[in-house]
C-alpha cells in the first residue's frame, strides 16, 4: 500500500495500538535468551562494519541499516505484513502533492525532536539536501536526485548555480517544500530511503567528526547509539526524545558485526541473535527443528550481477563481454552456490519492478530477459568470443587470454563463486581467470579506482521504478559511472539520451520501451551480467513481533517488540 497523503494522528494510532496490544498481558521479558525479566532487548547482526553514522558520506548497506534506527527520514517505507510496505509519516506528518506532480509540500511532525532535545524542522532538511547538493561534501547519494529536483544537478556538478538555489526551501520552520524537474511517482519511496537528516548546528560544530563517534553524533529517530566497536558491535537504547516513544516496547538494541555466516547462524541457535538469514539448507533445517522461530522467505528486489571494465582491452569487446554473461548457467549458478535459495534473472530488473501499475516486464512483453535469449542464439559462446578476438584483431586462440576476477570478499562464499566462475568460464570459454581474493571493502575501492576486470557488483534499488537501476550508469553521474565501468564509447552517449528522454515521458508503455532500449545497452551489450535475486529465508525469533521482511521496505524498529 502507497499513502499518496496521510495525517499522523489517525494513521499511527491504529499501528501504535496494533503494537501496544502486541505487548499487553505479561512483564517485559529479553531476547536473545536472556529468559528473565529484564528491558526489551534485540538482538541482531550484519556482514561488515558500519562505517559511518554521517548520512550524507556513509551509506554502504552496514551504514543504512544503522541510520534506519537512528534517523526518521521525512517518511518511511516500512515494512508490513505478507511482503507489503507502505509509506507512513515520520519527521513529517503529512504532505500534499501538487496537481501537476512537481511541488512536494512537508509539513513537520510538531512533536519531532533532536537527541539533544531541539526541535527537528524543516530547515535541518532544507540543510542536509543542500549540503547534498554541494560538490564539496561529497555525499555518496547525491546523485539519486540528478534531473529529479530543480537546479540540484546544475549545483552538484558546478553548472551555473549554487545549493542555495535547488527547488528545497523551507517556508518556515514548519513547511518544506520541494520542487521537481519532472513528475516522479516514485518520489516518496526515494526520499524515505536515501534522504536521513543532518542537525545543522552539530554539523556545523563537529564538521568533518560529525558520524565519527556516539558522541560526534545527534539522533532523531526511534534509537541512538551508547557505545560503538565499528569492528565487533554498535549498541543502542531508545531515544528519549523520539517523538514516538511513548508507543514503543523495545529498549535497547545490539548490532553484532558477524562476518562469517555460519557464526551468525550458530549464534542464533545459541540464543545469541534474535534475527538472523541464511541460504545453507542444512541450517536451515537445524533452525525450523528447533521450532523456536518464524521461516521468512520473500524474493529480494536487488540484483546481483558482474561488471567488465571495459578499460580491459578484451572487455572493451562487446562480443567478449557477451560470451562471458552467457556462458554460465543461472540455474547452475543458483543449485549449486546457493542452495537453491535464489532466483536466477536473465534480466536487471526483477519482475515485481513497476512503471505505473503495471511491471516492467509485463509492460516489454518479456523482451528484456536479453541473456536467455543471447543463449539460445549462441548455444556456444566460445563462437562469440573468438568472433570479438577476431574483431579486435587478436589470435583466435583463447587459451591467450587472461582475464582477473575480484572477489567480493574471503569468505567462504565468496571463494566458492570464484572457485566456481573461474572453473566454468574457462571450462565453456577456454580463457584463463585470475582469481584476485579481497575484501568487500578492498574490492569496492579497486571498483572505485577502475582497478579490475570484472567484479561482483550488486544492487539495492532505493524505489521500485526501473530508473532506480538504470541510473545507476549513467556515464556522467551515475554511481557506476565511466570511470568506474570504462564505459565512454558511443553507445553510453546514446544511454543518457535514452535517460534524459524517458524522464518527461508520462504513458507508461512508452516510458517501458525506452527503458527496455536503454537496459539493451547494458544488458544485452553486457556491461554487466546479471546473475540472480537473493531468496534467502529470514528466521525470526518467535517472541520477536512486528519484524516484518519484505522485498520493498525496511524494518520500523519502533513497531518492533519482544514478548515472552
Amino acid at each position: 500500500m502507497k499513502l499518496r497523503k496521510k495525517v499522523l494522528a489517525g494513521l499511527l494510532a491504529a499501528a501504535m495500538t496494533a503494537g501496544l496490544l502486541a505487548g499487553c498481558g505479561g512483564e517485559e521479558k529479553s531476547g536473545g535468551g536472556g529468559g528473565g525479566s529484564a528491558e526489551q532487548v534485540l538482538n541482531i547482526s550484519t556482514n561488515s562494519v558500519v562505517v559511518g553514522l554521517n548520512p550524507l558520506v556513509n551509506t554502504t548497506g552496514p551504514d543504512n541499516k544503522a541510520h534506519n534506527m537512528i534517523y526518521d527520514p521525512l517518511v518511511r517505507d516500512r515494512s508490513a505484513k505478507d511482503n507489503t510496505d507502505e509509506i507512513v509519516p515520520a519527521a513529517a506528518e503529512s504532505w500534499d502533492v501538487s496537481e501537476d506532480g512537481l511541488t512536494y509540500t512537508f509539513h513537520m511532525n510538531p512533536d519531532a525532536k533532536w537527541s539533544d532535545g531541539s526541535k527537528v524542522t524543516a530547515n535541518d532538511f532544507e540543510f542536509t539536501f543542500k549540503k547534498m547538493a554541494d560538490p564539496n561534501t561529497a555525499a555518496t547519494n547525491a546523485w539519486l536526485f540528478d534531473g529529479v529536483i530543480e537546479n540540484f544537478s546544475e549545483a552538484l556538478y558546478n553548472n551555473g548555480k549554487t545549493p542555495d538555489e535547488i527547488g528545497v526551501a523551507a517556508t518556515d520552520e514548519n513547511t518544506l517544500e520541494i520542487q521537481l524537474v519532472h513528475p516522479a511517482s516514485y518520489f516518496l519511496e526515494l526520499v524515505a530511503g536515501s534522504v536521513y537528516p543532518v542537525n545543522e548546528s552539530k554539523y556545523e560544530e563537529f564538521g568533518s567528526d560529525y558520524g565519527t563517534a556516539p558522541d560526534k553524533t545527534v539522533y532523531n529517530g526511534p534509537l541512538k547509539v551508547t557505545t560503538w566497536n565499528q569492528n565487533t558491535e554498535m549498541n543502542l537504547e531508545q531515544n528519549d526524545q523520539y517523538w514516538g516513544k511513548d508507543d514503543m516496547k523495545l529498549q535497547k538494541v545490539n548490532l553484532r558485526i558477524i562476518q562469517d555466516p555460519s557464526t551468525a547462524v550458530q549464534a542464533f541457535i545459541n540464543g545469541e541473535l534474535d534475527v538472523v538469514s541464511t541460504s545453507d539448507t542444512n541450517w536451515g533445517k537445524t533452525i525450523s527443528s528447533a521450532g523456536d522461530s518464524e521461516e521468512i522467505t520473500v524474493p529480494t528486489n536487488a540484483p546481483e550481477f558482474f561488471m567488465f571494465n571495459l578499460k580491459n582491452e578484451y572487455l572493451s569487446n562487446t562480443k567478449i563481454r557477451q560470451a562471458l554473461s552467457i556462458a554460465f548457467d543461472r540455474q547452475e549458478v543458483v543449485d549449486a552456490l546457493r542452495d537453491g535459495k535464489s532466483e536466477p534473472i536473465y534480466s536487471l530488473m526483477p519482475d515485481t519492478m513497476k512503471v505505473g501499475e503495471k511491471t516492467y516486464t509485463e509492460l516489454v512483453d518479456g523482451k528484456n530477459h536479453f541473456v536467455s535469449e543471447m543463449q539460445e542464439q549462441y548455444p556456444d559462446p566460445k563462437v562469440l568470443l573468438q568472433e570479438g578476438l577476431q574483431e579486435l584483431g587478436k589470435s583466435t586462440d583463447p587459451s591467450q587470454v587472461t582475464i582477473r576476477y575480484a572477489s567480493r570478499g574471503t569468505d567462504e562464499l565468496s571463494k566458492k563463486i570464484g572457485e566456481w566462475m573461474k572453473q566454468t568460464w574457462e571450462e565453456n570459454l577456454g580463457i584463463n581467470v585470475q582469481i584476485d581474493m579481497m575484501e568487500w571493502n578492498i574490492m569496492w575501492d579497486k571498483i572505485d579506482a577502475g582497478d579490475y576486470d570484472i567484479a561482483q557488483g550488486g544492487w539495492g534499488p532505493y524505489y521500485n521504478e526501473p530508473s532506480a537501476f538504470l541510473q545507476l550508469f549513467d556515464p556522467d553521474n551515475g554511481y557506476f559511472n565511466s570511470a568506474k565501468t570504462g564505459w565512454t564509447n558511443e553507445e553510453s552517449k546514446q544511454y543518457k539520451e535514452l535517460l534524459e528522454k524517458a524522464k518527461n515521458i508520462v504513458d507508461d508503455k512508452e516510458k517501458a520501451e525506452i527503458y527496455l532500449e536503454a537496459e539493451n545497452l547494458v544488458v544485452g551489450n553486457a556491461l554487466i551480467a546479471p546473475t540472480y535475486l537473493e531468496a534467502s529465508p529470514t528466521y525470526v525469533k518467535n517472541y520477536v513481533k512486528n519484524y516484518f521482511v519484505t522485498t520493498n521496505g525496511t524494518v520500523d524498529f519502533s513497531q518492533v517488540s519482544i514478548e515472552k
